[in-house]
């Protein structure tokens, strides 16, 4: 009887550490997948096809406006974030100006930022365009879906109020790059130094992103293990959780005025992500959402070019200059 007890003990030992040592490895690529979703290669060029399909001719474009690249060291990890500043026109040179950071999308780079930067221009804003980590010239080794992308962020947003403390300041995200702006304002001390924020089609919620990559893969284990496998990696490498990088947390409290852009038809982040980051604002004068009918991921700017002119436009009325 003790034999049999001891060999039974034996085989759960056994089972225990090869559940675990799965567990391990099943994390460990979750981990992986989720934190270099693109890299600098990926993300170093913008095709003819993008200036053609956004109707922009990049010559033309920096040939028009004074563009001056700059970098700065993130005070996070010590990588370089480059960046272009845009001036408006007349005020070359100037940095004591209203201001708009734009946050381009995972895939994009501060070039894919062009055609929102050509609007703020010709409002008199300058615009500063920055590539994100593992895009472009950034190479800041992890994506966490705006956890770790924020401090870039924020780093330029103090940037920006050390030229322009007396001026308008503005963000702008888009997918990927809404997370990071909505992380971003968590920090109060970052909040109180911006006016306006534009959600374009926003990732809310990181572990939401990650358990719909485990379904994409339909490898037959249950998602909730794989993701609950990932998670404890992340937390073991990165020291935060899938849960911190929640959108909805952080801009709950969120004093600014905020406009939330989005689509029913997007299938990338669905409506609801941008519907519960308006819906989890509490200050109800503060935020405004224009939902569309039918356009895909990020398509709104092609697809309701002058509605889309016009909402931003409706935010920055409220905006004292």
């Amino acid at each position: 009887m003790k034999k049999r007890t001891k060999i039974l003990l034996i085989l759960f030992i056994i089972a225990l550490l090869l559940f675990l040592g799965m567990s391990f490895f099943i994390g460990t690529q979750v981990f992986k997948g989720s934190t270099q979703l693109v890299t600098c290669d990926e993300t170093s060029k913008v095709k003819d096809s993008f200036w053609e399909r956004y109707n922009m001719d990049y010559d033309v474009f920096c040939s028009t406006y004074s563009i001056e690249k700059i970098e700065i060291t993130s005070t996070f990890d010590s990588h370089m974030i480059p960046a272009d500043y845009i001036y408006a026109p007349g005020k070359e040179g100037s940095k004591d100006n209203p201001t708009v950071i734009l946050v381009h999308g995972l895939g994009g780079n501060r070039y894919t930022n062009y055609p929102l930067a050509e609007m703020f221009l010709q409002k008199g804003y300058n615009v500063l365009t920055y590539d994100q980590r593992s895009s472009n010239e950034n190479t800041a080794q992890y994506t966490t879906f705006g956890y770790w992308e924020k401090y870039d962020l924020i780093d330029y947003i103090d940037y920006v109020y050390r030229h322009a403390p007396k001026h308008v300041i503005g963000v702008w995200g888009t997918s990927f790059g809404g997370a990071t702006a909505g992380l971003a304002m968590g920090n109060k001390d970052v909040e109180n130094k911006v006016d306006f924020l534009i959600l374009d089609c926003p990732v809310s919620d990181m572990k939401w992103m990650v358990e719909e990559e485990m379904r994409k893969m339909d490898i037959g284990l249950p998602i909730s293990y794989m993701t609950f496998c990932g998670n404890v990696i992340n937390k073991m490498k990165l020291g935060f959780c899938y849960e911190d990088a929640n959108v909805c947390d952080a801009i709950t409290d969120i004093q600014i005025p905020v406009l939330v852009i989005n689509s029913e038809a997007d299938t990338l982040t669905p409506q609801f992500m941008g519907q519960e980051i308006y819906d989890a604002i509490q200050k109800e004068e503060m935020k405004m959402i224009w939902t569309v009918p039918d356009s895909e991921h990020t398509e709104m700017w092609l697809d309701y070019n002058q509605a889309y002119r016009e909402n931003v436009q409706k935010l920055l009325d409220n905006i004292e200059a």
